[in-house]
């Protein structure tokens, strides 16, 4: 295993530059590790397993699959939200990228989409102004400027087209979808959670023109090959642990459920769309009848399809019980932030009773959404839970643990 600390610092690797596999293309994501990649990575080396089977339930934008990826493991992602599917598909199934044979190779086919003129279409009609520099802030969805919206449009109706007509499969889709979901967060006009949009391009401050304004382009992934058969998953959590139970064995499952009221679907329902591009239904105007209406044309899918007990304070605990209990692994890490609304005290106590526990913590800045809203407590403790499950927790775990917990606590307050 890789026992370098120095390079997972995600200061180094700026997504947009890095061809660094880790941090590669990585999207902006509401509790993304990318910056606790050391604290997981010593709670790895922790467990003293450095080969076999890593399972990451909710993988989100991947980084944590991509570590136990470069590390040496096979490792199994699984994420229910559609671009999480596709994206992890490229950066995890896959170790190469596919031929693009019947399009004469992958190179080209970058250079041909990068070359396509914009449409009007769907993404420009409904979340793009018509005029970009004179948009109707009032009226019109900011996501993007009209130029991108347009260009998103032709990138994805050509995508949509390749596959009708046979001319790439679903490793060629999810190669195409990475990349391009990864450009279209990249110039959104948000702060990189896409359940707002800034008021007027870059917001009061003009925050971040030169990515908001500068044209969507698409790039080659920077993929691993780690020589493993890895699989990537798009199902619930629980019958993931359940479906595994009936193969084999883990050796490290990894946890990071959400941890507030927040639901992803919401928070990138334009990747979901961009990733389906089944265009759901939605008001032009954001004022109807003098009203606000569905101000961020978020989609809904995920009240019905995709509900998680993890955004929901009086069932998230018992959620995580119930997966602890179920999975078979040699190990269990849980990252828990102070941010979330599980009790930590409570999940201690969950986890006490499977097994011998352990914990890592560091101090972390809190996510904002701009320098200009700062928070009232700038730092929390993150804490990755370390669970053995073929031996028993001495007497006084838990207390001890929560102790420990404590004393860093105080110290940010």
């Amino acid at each position: 295993m890789n026992q370098s600390f120095a390079k997972y610092k995600a200061r180094y690797h700026a997504a947009v530059r890095t061809q660094e596999y880790l941090y590669n293309q990585l999207f902006p994501y509401i509790g993304n590790k990318r910056k606790l990649l050391p604290l997981i990575f010593e709670a790895i080396l922790k467990t003293s397993i450095s080969r076999g089977l890593f399972v990451d339930f909710f993988s989100g934008s991947g980084v944590v699959s991509r570590l136990a990826k470069e590390n040496g493991f096979q490792v199994i992602s699984n994420d229910w939200e559609p671009y999480s599917f596709f994206y992890n598909n490229a950066y995890i199934e896959q170790n190469k990228c596919p031929p693009f044979k019947k399009l004469g190779g992958i190179k080209k086919v970058y250079e041909y989409l990068n070359g396509l003129e914009g449409i009007h279409g769907y993404i420009s009609e409904y979340y793009c102004p018509w005029d970009d520099k004179n948009p109707d802030i009032k009226r019109e969805r900011m996501f993007y400027t009209h130029k991108n919206g347009m260009k998103i449009d032709v990138l994805r109706e050509k995508i949509f087209e390749w596959e009708q007509e046979g001319k790439i499969n679903e490793k060629e889709k999810a190669i195409l979808l990475a990349s391009f979901m990864y450009s279209a967060s990249y110039v959104s006009n948000t702060s990189g959670v896409f359940k707002g949009f800034h008021n007027g391009w870059g917001g009061k401050t003009g925050t971040a023109l030169y990515r908001i304004l500068s044209n969507i382009e698409l790039v080659l992934p920077g993929l691993f090959d780690n020589k493993e058969k890895n699989k990537v998953y798009q199902m619930d959590s629980q019958l993931l642990a359940e479906k595994l139970n009936e193969k084999e064995k883990i050796n490290i499952a990894y946890l990071d459920p959400p941890y507030n009221q927040h639901p992803y679907g919401s928070n990138y329902h334009i990747l979901n769309t961009i990733a389906l591009w089944d265009k759901p239904e939605i008001n032009k105007s954001i004022l109807v009848n003098g009203k606000k209406t569905n101000k961020s044309a978020i989609r809904t899918d995920w009240r019905t399809e995709r509900r998680s007990a993890y955004n929901y304070k009086n069932e998230a605990t018992s959620a995580l019980e119930k997966l602890i209990q179920t999975i078979n692994s040699d190990y269990v890490l849980l990252s828990y932030s102070t941010d979330g609304h599980m009790d930590l005290k409570d999940v201690l106590e969950i986890m006490a009773t499977s097994g011998k526990l352990s914990m890592v913590t560091k101090p972390y800045k809190r996510y904002r959404v701009s320098t200009q809203r700062m928070s009232e407590k700038p730092y929390n403790v993150e804490t990755v839970l370390i669970l053995d499950k073929n031996k028993t927790s001495p007497k006084g775990i838990v207390k001890k643990l929560w102790g420990e917990f404590l004393e860093q606590d105080k110290w940010l307050k």
